[in-house]
């Protein structure tokens, strides 16, 4: 028995030999028919090359072509969606993400002026007067004969003229009649002998000429003019002028002067206090990044329901107003750069719009554009038969920053539509249409002028019973105070 064992492990050991061994000749034997060598450059490869090189280089030339190898990364067609999407989101985060407060506070109002260069629109009117042909040949012939013959030799055009025959032209051309020119000249006599003596033997010595006298000059005495002296003034002049009131007009001036320093301190101090009392606690008030005011706005409501109750404006004429502006830091017009460029329509109506136009500028709503990088703006505002709309367009650098400001707005305004429950408010936001035309970005409103009269008859409305609301507290509180001071 133990030697049956010792046999199956020694047959074990040696088949496990036998596997390794013809395991190793295998793996030796793998790449025995291969055989590794030199590249072979056949005409086939020659062709692959050719064909490669010819295509790289007609690609580089068609790009070359174009301005795409010298643009930005983020103009390329390849990467600019990509930089368009950053952007976005980089402009969904100013636009949402900055902290803004609607406040009410006091302002300065801005008026914004005409430009200088009215824009007049002659469309439609009759064009002006045009001269039948030949009316200038029979008011004024010759200055018109001079202006032909004028364009005839500008033209090198000589046919009207007639040329004299060859041989005809004389070289002494006389004039007929008693001129001066006919006239036979009286010659001098001529002097045979105009030198006395004889001449000279060579050029270089010069003989006596009996007919040339040399001058000789003899000297004159000339009296010396004679010097007078001025006479001496005496300093007859005082030592001190003479008082006539100037001390007395100056005391009085200097005591002018105190007077008004005193009362414009005094009036100093009553505004102050003034505003003190006006003004909330600072440490009550949230802090903000921008500021919102309402109260250009509520005073443009107000105003406009003042002229429409005393029935001096027709809200439902049409007009047409058009602004240049330029935005500053804090998201207002800057008055020196903003003009009315264009107007036309009812007047009321241009001055209402003109006010509309300044109230959104006073509230810092243009914060929103001046975020975005935007400097300067053209505003259009129009009522016509059928609707009412706003425009407002800029000119950005690229057409992708153009797009970037577009995609940002859209976006901004999506999410407003998703959060804002007023319906009036929602009512704008679903007019607003954001599109690019180039490198302008244009935010166009735009709304039936029976929607948007409706619109604004309910907003005239709040502001009425809101004004009534307010008087009737005042009323209340002034009625509370008189008793109190009665008892």
């Amino acid at each position: 028995m133990l030697e049956q064992e010792l046999h199956n492990q020694e047959s074990n050991d040696f088949n496990y030999q036998e596997t390794s061994v013809r395991k190793n000749a295998t793996e030796s034997d793998l790449f025995r028919n291969y055989e590794i060598k030199n590249w072979d450059f056949s005409p086939r490869i020659y062709k692959i090359l050719a064909a490669s090189a010819i295509f790289n280089v007609m690609a580089l030339l068609i790009f070359a072509q174009s301005n795409l190898l010298t643009r930005k990364g983020c103009d390329s067609p390849m990467v600019s969606k990509v930089c368009q999407v950053l952007d976005t989101v980089y402009i969904g985060s100013v636009l949402l993400g900055t902290d803004k407060e609607f406040a009410s506070k006091d302002y300065e109002k801005t008026e914004l002026e005409d430009a200088e260069i009215t824009y007049i629109d002659v469309s439609g009117q009759t064009p002006p007067l045009n001269y039948p042909e030949g009316y200038f040949a029979l008011a004024n012939p010759e200055e018109f004969a001079m202006r032909q013959q004028q364009q005839q030799m500008m033209n090198g055009d000589l046919s009207g003229f007639s040329m004299p025959p060859t041989g005809s032209i004389s070289t002494n051309p006389t004039l007929p009649g008693n001129d001066l020119m006919n006239v036979t000249p009286t010659l001098p006599p001529q002097n045979n002998n105009p030198i006395a003596g004889g001449f000279p033997t060579s050029p270089y010595s010069v003989g006596s000429n009996p007919t040339i006298k040399t001058p000789t000059f003899q000297g004159r005495r000339f009296p010396r003019p004679k010097q007078i002296k001025p006479p001496k003034i005496k300093n007859q002049s005082p030592i001190a002028l003479p008082d006539f009131g100037t001390k007395t007009a100056k005391k009085e001036k200097e005591d002018a002067d105190e007077k008004a320093d005193k009362e414009a301190e005094r009036e100093a101090e009553k505004e102050a206090k003034k505003e003190q009392s006006k003004q909330p606690d600072i440490s009550s008030l949230p802090v903000a990044e921008d500021i919102i005011n309402k109260k250009p706005l509520q005073d443009f409501g107000d105003d406009v329901l003042d002229k429409v109750t005393a029935k001096k404006v027709d809200l439902s004429k049409p007009f047409l107003i058009e602004m240049q502006g330029a935005i500053t830091k804090d998201g207002k017009f800057d008055q020196k750069k903003s003009k009315y460029v264009k107007t036309d329509g009812d007047q009321e109506m241009v001055n209402v719009a003109k006010s509309a136009i300044e109230a959104i500028g006073d509230s810092g709503l243009l914060t929103y554009l001046q975020k975005l990088g935007v400097e300067n703006i053209s505003f259009t505002l129009v009522q016509d038969d059928k609707q009412i709309y706003a425009i407002i367009s800029s000119d950005q650098k690229s057409e992708s920053k153009a797009k970037t400001i577009s995609s940002g707005l859209n976006t901004a305004i999506s999410l407003g539509k998703a959060t804002v429950k007023e319906q009036d408010t929602l009512a704008l936001l679903n007019a607003a249409k954001v599109e690019t035309k180039g490198k302008n970005f244009v935010l166009n409103f735009n709304l039936d002028k029976p929607i948007a009269q409706e619109l604004i008859n309910r907003q005239l409305i709040k502001a009425q019973a809101k004004r009534q609301e307010q008087q009737q507290t005042n009323g209340t509180a002034e009625n509370n105070s008189n008793l109190k001071s009665s008892k």
